[in-house]
């Protein structure tokens, strides 16, 4: 079988441009790079053009915005934590909790689903919660 040389195509005004591989890369790297900008800035309710009006970065925005090293694996320890201590609730409480926040049901659905009312759902919802927060702090 023949080695066929793959052609670059970009559409520029509706037309097919033939460009070199690194051409083609740094096109669509530039535009893999807007999309994430336009992602943070609407994640973080930030635009360029508030940002030009107040004088600030961009740059200094996107880099303030990032979670750090150290809020990462502080972050991923007390994920951790929380999960192990979810192993000391009865079954029920894991039940309520998984489908509640691993499952993104609302209390709403999960009662329909369940005939618990959803005041009940939310009242135990939040006794769990509670019953967590002590675990976690005697687990430090």
């Amino acid at each position: 079988m023949e080695d066929q040389e793959s052609i670059y195509v970009l559409i520029v005004k509706k037309k097919r441009i033939v460009v070199s591989k690194e051409v083609y890369r740094a096109y669509y790297k530039h535009k893999e790079r807007e999309k994430y900008l336009d992602g943070l800035a609407k994640a973080k309710n930030i635009s360029l053009e508030a940002c030009i009006q107040k004088g600030i970065q961009v740059e200094y925005v996107i880099a303030c915005s990032q979670e750090s090293i150290e809020d990462k694996l502080i972050k991923a320890e007390m994920i951790e934590k929380m999960l192990e201590c979810l192993n000391f609730l009865d079954k029920n409480e894991r039940m309520l909790i998984n489908e509640l926040f691993f499952n993104g049901k609302s209390e709403r659905q999960l009662s329909l689903e369940t005939g618990i009312p959803q005041r009940t759902i939310n009242d135990r919802k939040r006794k769990i919660l509670l019953k967590l927060k002590k675990f976690l702090k005697k687990y430090k």
